[in-house]
């Protein structure tokens, strides 16, 4: 049997190779493609993920002005976009290198760390090793989708990485219906996910916390939708009452609160 450690590798090597095979057959105009992350091209995405491994390699952000920090909302944020602007005169080529070059340092570090279970510091906080890689690993899976989305070619929607990435937003699904929403005692919710990765998720308010249940027979609120608005929801890329609008989002039941639900379905910082 597999453990922990491998399962999370095999998922994060595998993720970095997709990119990897899906970048290297763009062309010019697909790299200054803009995607659905404010002010990114397809460049700047892949830009970024080098960035957050340097990082975690012990390396400090690079020194460099931003001109426009307007849509950036904390810490986090600002590096992330130091790491994109500072290889914006890199050629695709020496990008496509440092991509590989970094996650191969990366690669190297985490397959000789003996206990997947001890602390690590990751972009969202402190956590495990394994925190870190599931954080890292998810983090690619977005934005392979973010490029995918952006030249017009869908993919990799489901299997392992994917079923990873769907379960760590529906861990998430009982905080928005909770907190974010402040969902009332023995309300419920079941999204219904369709599509490429197809999935049930219910949550239900028990003794004034949202909790995830396995059975829902008479949910409050239905939500479908397809597992590419699932995730563009919860990520912050569509506009929520646009995805509603346009029956991207099917709301059954009480419709004013379902579209609340939505509205509050992104929980990235």
């Amino acid at each position: 049997m597999a453990t922990q450690k491998e399962d999370l590798l095999n998922l994060q090597k595998s993720v970095w190779q997709s990119l990897e095979d899906l970048c290297s057959g763009l062309n010019v105009d697909d790299w200054n493609t803009s995607t659905d992350c404010p002010t990114w091209t397809v460049k700047d995405c892949i830009a970024h993920l080098i960035g957050i491994e340097h990082r975690l390699l012990g390396r400090d952000v690079p020194n460099v002005d931003l001109r426009d920090t307007s849509h950036l909302r904390n810490d986090q944020g600002f590096k992330n976009e130091v790491d994109v602007v500072s290889r914006r005169s890199n050629t695709v080529e020496e990008l496509i290198q440092e991509f590989r070059n970094v996650n191969s340092e990366r690669l190297i570090i985490l397959e000789s760390q003996s206990d997947f279970g001890s602390a690590a510091e990751s972009p969202i906080g402190q956590g495990s090793v394994a925190d870190q890689v599931s954080v890292r690993l998810f983090d690619c899976f977005i934005h392979e989708q973010d490029i995918r989305r952006a030249i017009g070619k869908q993919g990799n929607l489901s299997g392992p990485v994917a079923e990873h990435s769907f379960q760590r937003i529906a861990n998430v699904m009982p905080y928005v219906f909770g907190k974010k929403v402040n969902a009332p005692e023995g309300s419920s919710v079941r999204f219904k996910i369709h599509g490429a990765h197809s999935f049930d998720i219910g949550v239900k308010v028990v003794e004034k916390r949202a909790v995830l249940v396995p059975e829902f027979p008479q949910a409050t609120i239905e939500l479908e939708m397809g597992s590419e608005a699932f995730l563009c929801l919860a990520c912050g890329r569509w506009d929520p009452d646009t995805a509603i609008a346009d029956g991207r989002v099917v709301i059954k039941g009480d419709e004013p609160f379902g579209a609340l639900i939505v509205q509050e379905m992104n929980y990235m910082v």
